[in-house]
């Protein structure tokens, strides 16, 4: 049985601890093996970006950091004392048509529910309002969550996980369902917050552009890792063809241009 352990303080080469630290995890799915033979170190501060086709086992390597998926072998070791973490989906999986609000949605979302049974209660308006101006939308309290756009959306489940005061920020696809405008100001959010509450961040993305202004290290996966460091070694075209090829992502020029998975 694969335990999660503690990790005694390791004080990395650049003066910063290390938060989580995988050895060697596999996780398979019946005979299909999604990853194996990751050993990966999250540093405090870190913005990790995790980068690679459908099937090269992002999500599965963020359910595994969150405990959703049992380990098949190798161990994950926390930061002591452990830290907590907070998770955006990619999609929230609602009834857009149900008539709840924003500031009732984050009711249900704050620390110690057990359920919803309509309204806010009084005890949790400011700490839901603290977290709501976090993320600059207080102004979508009162409105409905199926009326909200893509961008408004994902600032309010971002603004759900900081609820629960997490130094560890995991995002799964951030940036799908918005548009070029609006993932631009979600970068600069997620910015901000890195810089002003110490988060770090590890989020999954297609889109190396958006990768490219946001990460300070990618992790290049596809069923095991196959490169990790700065944006700039890892998304070259060179190192993208020689891990993906071209069936992946496609040459767009040097370094920094939109580059789109197909």
């Amino acid at each position: 049985m694969i335990a999660v352990s503690p990790l005694p303080h390791t004080e990395l080469e650049d003066g910063r601890g290390a938060l989580v630290k995988l050895d060697a995890v596999g996780v398979r799915y019946g005979s299909q093996w999604a990853l194996r033979g990751i050993d990966l170190t999250i540093r405090e501060g870190d913005r990790l970006a995790l980068i690679g086709p459908n099937g090269a086992g992002k999500s599965t390597l963020l359910k595994s950091l969150l405990g959703m998926v049992p380990l098949t072998e190798g161990s994950v070791h926390l930061s002591q004392p452990p830290p907590t973490i907070g998770y955006v989906p990619q999609r929230l999986h609602f009834d857009a048509s149900f008539p709840i609000s924003v500031e009732e949605f984050m009711a249900v979302a704050a620390p110690g529910s057990s359920g919803w049974f309509g309204g806010v209660p009084a005890s949790k308006k400011p700490m839901i309002m603290a977290s709501l101006e976090q993320v600059d939308a207080a102004i979508l309290a009162r409105k409905k969550l199926g009326a909200l756009s893509g961008g408004e959306l994902q600032r309010v489940l971002i603004a759900a996980a900081l609820l629960q005061n997490p130094r560890l920020l995991i995002l799964d696809e951030p940036a799908s369902s918005i548009d070029r405008r609006g993932a631009a100001s979600l970068q600069t959010l997620l910015l901000s917050l890195h810089r002003e509450c110490g988060l770090t961040l590890v989020f999954v993305s297609h889109d190396l552009h958006w990768v490219s202004h946001l990460a300070s290290r990618v992790a290049c996966l596809n069923g095991t890792l196959c490169g990790l460091g700065s944006p700039e070694e890892m998304l070259s075209e060179h190192h993208l063809e020689e891990t993906y090829g071209d069936s992946f992502y496609p040459k767009a020029g040097s370094f920094g241009l939109d580059r789109r998975a197909v």
